[in-house]
């Protein structure tokens, strides 16, 4: 995303040197490492296999299980 605002290429070890000396980052920037950036927000991101998605795909079996019940008792 910077590279494409200021037209230069920020690699791992210039944003954490700008981090490191720059305070306002701190407030914005959750996490960096060489893979990006993840900004501060209200929300949190679950990870891929994290409760919630299990959560889901169990809610999303039992419905299927219940129209497919449905479908062979009707």
């Amino acid at each position: 995303m910077m590279q494409n605002m200021t037209g230069q290429t920020v690699d791992y070890d210039s944003f954490k040197a700008e981090f490191d000396k720059t305070p306002e980052l701190k407030n914005l920037i959750d996490n960096f490492d060489e893979n990006g950036i993840t900004i501060k927000t209200k929300n949190k991101v679950e990870e891929p296999g994290t409760v919630g998605d299990k959560a889901k795909a169990k809610n999303a079996v039992n419905s299927s299980a219940k129209r497919a019940a449905a479908k062979m008792i009707g």
